[in-house]
């Protein structure tokens, strides 16, 4: 075989390597316009600009309020920049959210689900109680709620709060009875107010059996009573009673169920 027709075998192939590139290059060009074009559309969708935001969650119109004006202003910037995670952790921040959870609403919307605390009694001076006795700030506004009032040690909140929620049920509803405010000592001396102006000395032990003495005592003479009597249940199995208005003294004792 000559040179010549050496080097134009070695060279054919190439050339047909060459023709078959050349004729896939508009298909190649089509998938990379194609990549190009999807993931135009992702960084778009991506880095679609926040025009909205839900809250959901069971909460009243104060917190809801409260809640979009604390948003616009300490949230907005890392919301927009779709940071769930810090939007969740500023938003737990405040006193009065127990959690939160931040999500995605496809393309351009950010749904916040709430759950607040929820204000059982007032504690203290300007602070609430949650159902689990737990202390927390109230949401800007609430203070107008009417709410019976626990005071007692830092370390018997949730003594107290269990108290009144087992007190409550206790009570009948055909009675007009309703807890106004509870207190207790650092002894647990308890005392009970009613709405009203009716006061109940429990003292240290016994709570609810000494307050079931009571409601059985009140179902047979309350209409004998004003509301503002006072009722001493410091006894093994009796109660005192002094009525301010018919300025008298009374005791029953709860053995026999006779009235004094």
């Amino acid at each position: 075989m000559s040179l010549r027709s050496s080097l134009f075998a070695s060279v054919t192939p190439l050339m047909e390597t060459s023709k078959r590139l050349l004729a896939s290059l508009p298909f190649a060009f089509s998938v990379l316009a194609l990549f190009a074009g999807a993931l135009t559309v992702l960084v778009a969708i991506y880095t679609q600009p926040l025009q909205r935001v839900v809250i959901v969650g069971e909460i009243g119109e104060l917190h809801r309020v409260a809640l979009s004006a604390w948003l616009v202003e300490n949230v907005s910037s890392d919301a927009a920049r779709w940071k769930l995670d810090s939007t969740e952790s500023k938003i737990e921040s405040l006193p009065w959210i127990r959690k939160a959870s931040a999500t995605r609403l496809w393309p351009d919307a950010m749904r916040i689900e709430v759950v607040p605390h929820t204000p059982v009694a007032l504690w203290g001076d300007g602070s609430f109680l949650n159902s689990q006795g737990q202390v927390f700030e109230p949401v800007p506004g609430s203070e107008t709620l009417n709410l019976p009032k626990l005071s007692g040690d830092l370390n018997q909140q949730a003594e107290l709060m269990d108290l009144y929620l087992r007190l409550s049920e206790m009570m009948p509803p055909e009675q007009p009875l309703r807890l106004s405010s509870i207190t207790m000592d650092s002894l647990r001396d308890t005392r009970l107010f009613l709405e009203g102006g009716m006061v109940i000395a429990l003292g240290r032990k016994a709570h609810l059996t000494r307050f079931q003495r009571f409601l059985t005592w009140y179902e047979r003479f309350g209409d004998e009573v004003s509301n503002r009597a006072h009722f001493d249940l410091r006894y093994r199995n009796a109660l005192a009673v002094n009525d301010s208005v018919d300025s008298m003294a009374m005791a029953a004792n709860s053995d026999t169920g006779r009235g004094y």
